[in-house]
């Protein structure tokens, strides 16, 4: 299921295609690792269930989300962006997801190609193209919160 595109990003601001600036306040949808792979290889389809039912409360309401993509267990990037990848495939449905965030753990190595945020961006934009990024380090195409 292909959504479409419903923001884009300009000069680290988040719009509404065809419309005005949307404030990301009380948008952030905190979602841990721990919460989606409490251990190495063994994701809680449990949590992402219920995760998937608030998205749908959201969509019905009209509102949205970013998912505040939190980094707290041991692991290396490249598992945590599987996690993460495994987490948006089961909410692929949810049009209420504007979303994802990347976490400063990703972003200290900056944005560049071949870098873990970069890396994260291309592995969730694969089947999730109307994806934006939210982000509390400046870099292009990429929401800034503050």
């Amino acid at each position: 299921m292909k959504l479409e595109k419903i923001f884009e990003v300009k000069d680290g601001r988040l719009y509404r295609i065809g419309g005005g600036e949307v404030s990301t306040d009380g948008m952030a949808e905190r979602v841990r690792w721990s919460d989606v792979e409490p251990e190495p290889g063994v994701y809680d389809e449990t949590f992402l269930a219920a995760l998937r039912d608030e998205l749908k409360a959201c969509e019905a309401q009209g509102t949205f989300a970013y998912i505040d993509a939190v980094f707290d267990r041991d692991g290396d990037a490249a598992q945590f962006t599987a996690a993460m990848k495994h987490c948006a495939r089961r909410i692929k449905d949810c049009a209420s997801v504007a979303g994802f965030s990347i976490p400063g753990r990703l972003a200290d190595g900056g944005f560049g190609e071949g870098s873990a945020a970069a890396t994260y961006m291309q592995e969730l934009s694969q089947k999730h193209a109307h994806y934006v990024y939210f982000c509390k380090m400046p870099a292009p195409g990429v929401v800034l919160l503050h």
